[in-house]
């Protein structure tokens, strides 16, 4: 038994440490169209020029998926994202719960506060959406503070998790998260929410949501002001 467990654990190691292939192809999945390298960087340039605005930012965003492979070639199949200042010209998803009308409802943060989400509110309302092991939530977590240090005064700012009360204090002891804490709600994250994590959630002050984003792009070496610079303009707008 103790040399079967040591065979499993060497599978499970080299399958862990094995490289994810380099793909020598890039297949758009828009339109079905397969590049090479060169050509994907052509293509990747050629979009940002052609949507370069004198006046709004360009934000385009690469989002890869599955490979495939054959005998002799390597696809990494894409999609993209591309906004100028706050309008989507493509999205890879479709957020169809934005414009939906969030009924008050009540909870009780794990720090034992009462918190109204939903319904008319003085303030407008960004909702997190995450859980302790998933690493683009923890990535945003600075940048999410970030924006909370600057609107603290104008905006509640909530994190929702399906997670339990017990995990969510382990893990704030370690981890400085200044959001108001709810966890447990999995029933009502299944209510307002439409992709997998991280998402956030914008609701205006009559309840309703005006937008629904992913994870701000932070990383190590940015600086805060910039990754949370589109999320400012949406919460100036409802402001």
């Amino acid at each position: 038994m103790k040399h079967l467990f040591l065979l499993i654990f060497l599978i499970l190691s080299i399958s862990c440490n094995k490289e994810r292939p380099e793909p020598n192809f890039y297949k758009n999945l828009y339109t079905g169209e397969v590049l090479n390298k060169a050509e994907f960087e052509e293509f990747r340039k050629y979009l940002h020029l052609k949507n370069t605005d004198s006046i709004e930012k360009t934000n385009l965003n690469f989002v890869f998926y599955k490979l495939e492979k054959s005998s002799d070639s390597i696809i990494q199949n894409f999609k993209y994202n591309l906004r100028i200042g706050d309008k989507y010209l493509i999205r890879t998803n479709k957020y169809e719960k934005i414009g939906m009308k969030v009924a008050s409802k009540k909870f009780t943060s794990i720090d034992g506060k009462e918190i109204l989400i939903g319904g008319k509110q003085e303030k407008p309302t960004l909702i997190n959406l995450w859980f302790i092991h998933c690493p683009g939530c923890i990535a945003e977590i600075p940048a999410l503070n970030r924006l909370k240090e600057k609107y603290s005064d104008k905006v509640n700012f909530v994190s929702l998790t399906f997670e339990e009360e017990n995990d969510v204090s382990k893990f704030l002891n370690k981890k400085t998260f200044k959001f108001t804490h709810i966890a447990n709600v999995k029933g009502f994250i299944k209510k307002i929410g439409s992709y997998p994590y991280p998402e956030n959630i914008f609701i205006d002050k009559n309840g309703y949501i005006t937008n629904i984003e992913g994870g701000l792009p932070y990383h190590k070496n940015t600086d805060l002001d910039s990754s949370i610079e589109y999320f400012e303009s949406i919460i100036k707008k409802l402001l």
